[in-house]
């Protein structure tokens, strides 16, 4: 559900796909976005303000939970919960439109384990590694990966000076943040590439969704793509060897995570964003890229203690100059949607 073209080139989200649920393709038009002389008083800005909050606060959420829980098999709760419950929305905001088509299932199907079973699950797999300020940071990446890879597409972005140049100093900033202090260990490595392939996933799951013929109205979208990554969530968990019985062992503390996880990084985030996408520019709404990431840094040094080293806040610096390198410039034709990385 891709928002107006924006003069400004911002990254623009989609609240179609779960992604928007989650973090990092556009159903079906959603309402003109509000004009700038519009009033729109204050409650845009507010659910904007839990957009950045809720969203930064995730990649917390997740550090906790898979602390002492399976990663796929608490992800694979997640979106099979915050699906059942879409999905009862979609029954009634989406009737008019009657039951999706076979192969709209398929491709939003596709969609969701492209960026929920593989981007998500990984980024919760991930941070049982690294600290949740890192994953965040890393994550940021996305917008600059989806720009590149749409120059491969037929019809997409060509490649510019501005993309090659926001890539190689997003990849600077990758090394910087990914540079972990002390002893190097094999698993801190497996975590940022983790991260890395979940960055990939959301970039492909990003351009699919854009190429779906047929696209499913919001809830709809939203249900298929949550459930369809929580199957495959659900039998990937025990092929992967993990120990199940840790969900029963698990303190009140990370169900308490998972609940948040579940209810405000899915429902209530994905809600609020829906509705910003309605009434503010779709430029403004794109500021979630930029914030998310920084909310998650302070977050994290905050409550759990994590470090903030000067190469954490200089690659992070690197990540957000590349995206705004990237994201931000006058084109004369639609960019790429930026789905968006909550995850």
């Amino acid at each position: 559900m891709a928002p107006p073209p924006d003069a400004a080139g911002a990254p623009r989200p989609s609240p179609g796909t779960a992604a928007a649920v989650a973090s990092p393709g556009p159903p079906p038009p959603v309402r003109p976005a509000a004009s700038p002389g519009r009033s729109r008083g204050v409650l845009p800005f507010v659910a904007l303000a839990v957009v950045w909050v809720v969203w930064g606060s995730t990649y917390l959420a997740m550090r906790v939970a898979v602390s002492e829980m399976p990663p796929l098999a608490a992800a694979a709760l997640r979106f099979g919960a915050a699906g059942c419950v879409m999905a009862l929305v979609a029954r009634v905001v989406d009737r008019r439109h009657g039951r999706p088509g076979r192969r709209q299932v398929l491709d939003y199907a596709l969609i969701g384990v492209l960026l929920l079973a593989v981007g998500n699950a990984l980024v919760m797999w991930s941070e049982q590694t690294v600290p949740s300020s890192i994953a965040a940071l890393i994550v940021a990446t996305v917008p600059v990966w989806l720009l590149f890879f749409d120059g491969l597409r037929p019809g997409g972005q060509p490649w510019t000076g501005r993309v090659w140049l926001g890539t190689i100093i997003g990849l600077a900033g990758v090394a910087l943040v990914a540079r972990p202090q002390g002893h190097v260990s094999r698993e801190h490595w497996l975590a940022i590439a983790g991260l890395q392939v979940a960055c990939l996933a959301w970039t492909a799951g990003s351009l699919y969704a854009q190429a779906v013929p047929k696209r499913l109205p919001l809830a709809s979208a939203a249900a298929v793509e949550m459930l369809a990554g929580a199957a495959v969530l659900m039998v990937a968990s025990p092929l992967f060897g993990e120990d199940l019985s840790r969900l029963a062992g698990a303190s009140s503390r990370a169900w308490g995570a998972l609940a948040y996880l579940g209810v405000f990084g899915s429902l209530v985030g994905f809600t609020a964003f829906a509705y910003c996408l309605n009434e503010l520019p779709a430029s403004t709404v794109g500021t979630y890229a930029y914030v998310n990431p920084v909310v998650a840094v302070i977050l994290g040094a905050l409550i759990l203690g994590e470090a903030v080293t000067p190469g954490l806040v200089s690659g992070g610096a690197l990540i957000l100059v590349a995206v705004l390198l990237t994201t931000l410039r006058p084109r004369r034709r639609t960019p790429p949607v930026v789905e968006p990385s909550e995850t």
